[in-house]
């Protein structure tokens, strides 16, 4: 007799915001946390799970180093906050771009774009008109728009 086995269940790989211990992706749960200033173990969560060094974190944050180092061993204030948040958002985005190929992202994030004036996506992170234009591009990028 045959036997026929169920496909494997894909395993869904867990979201940045997830392990670096968000308590949600948007909305008002989560403007309570930035209100109320990010832990410093998340800015360590986030450079453990996007295999990048605090230097590259700190400079697509735009959070310079010496404020930077006091948010780890304390909490950020909101607006960096704001900026770790942001910089989760990207990523998270452009992993799924990459259908959860992490690597694949950071090289995307590190190489310069055409459309975004041959700058690197990375780069633009730091600000919210610059992420914003990232994020615009990847939604294009998803629906095959490469212009």
């Amino acid at each position: 007799m045959k036997q026929f086995t169920l496909p494997a269940t894909p395993v869904t790989p867990e979201r940045l915001w997830q392990f670096a211990g968000l308590t949600s992706a948007d909305g008002v749960l989560l403007m309570g946390q930035i209100d109320a200033g990010l832990e410093g173990s998340v800015a360590s969560r986030i450079v453990s799970w996007a295999r990048i060094t605090q230097a590259d974190l700190r400079h697509m944050t735009g959070i310079p180093g010496t404020t930077f180092t006091r948010g780890l061993k304390n909490r950020f204030t909101a607006e960096q906050s704001e900026r770790l948040v942001r910089f989760i958002r990207v990523m998270d985005r452009a992993v799924e771009l990459f259908e959860g190929d992490r690597e694949k992202a950071l090289q995307w994030l590190n190489e310069p774009a055409r459309a975004l004036g041959n700058q690197k996506p990375g780069d633009l992170v730091s600000s919210e008109t610059g992420a914003y234009e990232v994020l615009k591009l990847i939604t294009r990028l998803e629906h095959g728009v490469y212009s």
